[in-house]
């Protein structure tokens, strides 16, 4: 009886654990395949001439994020609609905005956080973005939003925790 009970025990855990692992690929496969889709488009385009990192960002809309070098040889930033049809891509080179040390310089005196979780970049409407994820003293999430090419403020929100 107590074998009985704990080969059932290892194959309930053994079954929920497959039954995560299948959960998990299945929903990471649509943004795996839309990283692919934003690489081969910005190689087959000649956007960029390699890409080293793709990343995701969803605001209003859903955008890849695909770091590379141009065919100057310059570090350059892809940002490629998940929507592909209406939305052309934008490319700017790296040294056409601010870094990502800025954004955070930005952040930390407008809005004093207690830390600093991510920054990202992204795109809101025709402008693209840094989205800084921060932590406040009372331990609220907050989100500062400044533009790529100029370090502009563009929106700003927190999350209660209540």
């Amino acid at each position: 009886m107590k074998k009985w009970i704990i080969t059932s025990c290892v194959g309930l855990v053994i079954l929920v654990l497959a039954l995560f692992i299948y959960a998990y690929t299945t929903v990471r496969t649509p943004l795996a395949d839309g990283y692919d889709m934003a690489k081969e488009k910005v190689l087959n385009e000649d956007l960029l001439q390699s890409v080293r990192d793709v990343s995701y960002y969803h605001g209003e809309d859903a955008f890849y994020v695909v770091y590379g070098t141009d065919q100057d040889g310059d570090q350059a930033i892809a940002w490629v609609s998940q929507d592909e049809e209406n939305d052309p891509v934008t490319v700017f080179k790296e040294s056409d905005g601010i870094s990502i040390e800025d954004a955070s310089s930005l952040t930390e005196s407008a809005v004093n956080p207690s830390a600093i979780q991510s920054i990202k970049l992204g795109k809101e409407g025709n402008t693209p973005l840094y989205e800084v994820k921060y932590r406040t003293e009372s331990n609220q999430q907050g989100y500062y939003y400044v533009a790529f090419q100029d370090g502009s403020f563009i929106k700003r929100f927190s999350l209660n925790n209540d």
